[in-house]
């Protein structure tokens, strides 16, 4: 069965590839910058590499400004979990916030 390509917009994938590890991406998909990977590609890559995923958006929050609490942290996640859109399984996305909040609790 044939898939075609996702046509993204480069941003979101070359914030996928940080998210994921940008070795693991290149060495899955190709080069961020010039991949155009089929969408059960990314999904199966974020599914093996999720814990990593979480840990890398605990650690974007940590570094952002705009993070003062855990409030301000779910709202920080929310907006990457937006930007990222379908590229995520809506179970993986609820994994995601669930290991994050925990995560973030006692911010």
């Amino acid at each position: 069965m044939y898939h075609l390509p996702v046509s993204l917009p480069r941003d979101r994938l070359l914030q996928l590839a940080r998210l994921v590890g940008v070795d693991s991406f290149a060495e899955r998909i190709g080069p961020a910058q010039t991949a155009e990977p089929e969408l059960d590609a990314l999904r199966a890559l974020v599914a093996e590499r999720l814990d990593h995923v979480a840990e890398a958006l605990v650690a974007e929050a940590a570094a952002s400004d705009d993070v003062l609490d855990q409030a301000s942290a779910v709202v920080y996640l929310e907006d990457r979990l937006r930007n990222l859109g379908d590229l995520l399984a809506p179970q993986q996305a609820e994994r995601l916030r669930a290991v994050f909040r925990e995560r973030t609790k006692g911010w």
